[in-house]
């Protein structure tokens, strides 16, 4: 009898503790937080720029999706349909930061790989409905000014509405490369003495919110000042520009029609932050655009691809003597050289220059 009732208080104190251990696994599950798993999918790629890129990118999905930072999402937060992924994508392509396809289609393809880690994992979601055409390649979407355009352009702005602006607008477009929203969101107290070169130094945030630094030609600099001057301009904000994005797309238009660029050539405002490709190394224009490495600056602003003789196999095999130069007369070498891409003939310019001003400086001194 007293062995019959040690064995049911057993028993009975078995099934309390499996019922307990059952409660704490339910409880345990249920208190684990949504960021918690989004942070293990992220945390799983091997490459830790990926793992920056793709929670990047989330954050900026969610805060548009639900105004939410990531790490208060609840499961509701999680539900999606096929139509908001593209309701996004064009709120992207749209963006005044002038993401490119390829970063959209990285963005969303941070959602996708998400909600496949979600599905997997028995969420209430379904990772297909998150599928979307990919976005062409446009690496070559704006097209590029040639420097004697560019030239023309403060010409052709100055006696505009706004001119002057706009057209230091454009100047500062190309002399620092910032993307348009960049410039627009830049404040007085974003200019500053850089000790170390001796310049000003513009200071922006760029795509990814980080800070990246300019130094500008003094003349420049002052042009900015003057934009304080100007009749019309009394703002309480800060800002150094006003112009609005239908401002700006019209102005583009206007330089395209009194330049008479053809449509082909695709000049867009983009085209501006392109023109710094010619007057540097590619690891001298991956500092200046802030690239991430090396390979996209290649990408973007390495050799033309479509020229065959630039490919260095073909270039070393080509061998021809240097005494080729002598056969030619001043008036055709000068033909020769004002002929070549703009990259090579501003070098020319440069050294050209230094000889002059070395010999002028030798004069001097005799």
């Amino acid at each position: 009898m007293i062995v019959c009732c040690i064995m049911k208080t057993s028993k009975i104190r078995m099934e309390e503790f499996k019922m307990e251990a059952s409660v704490h696994n339910v409880v345990g599950l249920n208190s684990r937080s949504v960021w918690e798993d989004i942070r293990t999918h992220i945390e799983s790629f091997e490459s830790k720029r990926t793992s920056e890129n793709y929670e990047r990118s989330l954050r900026i999905f969610y805060k548009w999706y639900r105004g939410k930072d990531i790490e208060l999402l609840n499961k509701g937060d999680l539900s999606i349909r096929n139509a908001d992924v593209l309701k996004y994508r064009k709120y992207l392509e749209n963006h005044p930061i002038e993401y490119g396809n390829s970063s959209i289609n990285t963005m969303i393809a941070a959602i996708q790989s998400l909600y496949g880690f979600l599905e997997r994992n028995d969420y209430n979601v379904k990772a297909a409905v998150t599928k979307v055409k990919p976005l062409p390649d446009d690496s070559e979407r704006a097209g590029f000014f040639h420097e004697r355009e560019i030239n023309q352009i403060t010409g052709i702005l100055e006696p505009t509405v706004k001119g002057y602006e706009k057209a230091v607008f454009c100047e500062m477009a190309w002399v620092t490369s910032f993307r348009k929203a960049s410039l627009l969101s830049l404040k007085w107290e974003d200019i500053s003495f850089n000790n170390e070169t001796g310049n000003y130094k513009v200071t922006a945030t760029v795509k990814g919110g980080e800070k990246h630094s300019v130094d500008i030609p003094d003349e420049l600099y002052k042009r900015l000042l003057h934009i304080n001057e100007l009749a019309y301009y009394d703002y309480n904000d800060n800002k150094i520009f006003h112009l609005s994005n239908t401002t700006i797309q019209n102005m583009m238009q206007y330089i395209i029609e009194k330049l008479e660029i053809e449509p082909e050539r695709n000049i867009r405002f983009h085209s501006f932050r392109n023109f710094a490709s010619m007057f540097g190394t590619l690891e001298e224009l991956r500092r200046h655009y802030k690239h991430s490495s090396i390979v996209v600056t290649d990408k973007y602003y390495g050799r033309d691809k479509k020229n065959k003789s630039s490919d260095i196999g073909l270039r070393i095999a080509d061998k021809i003597d240097d005494s080729v130069f002598e056969g030619l007369s001043k008036e055709e070498l000068i033909i020769l050289i004002l002929s070549q891409n703009e990259s090579a003939l501003f070098q020319m310019k440069r050294e050209a220059k230094k000889i002059i001003d070395n010999k002028n400086n030798k004069d001097g001194v005799e």
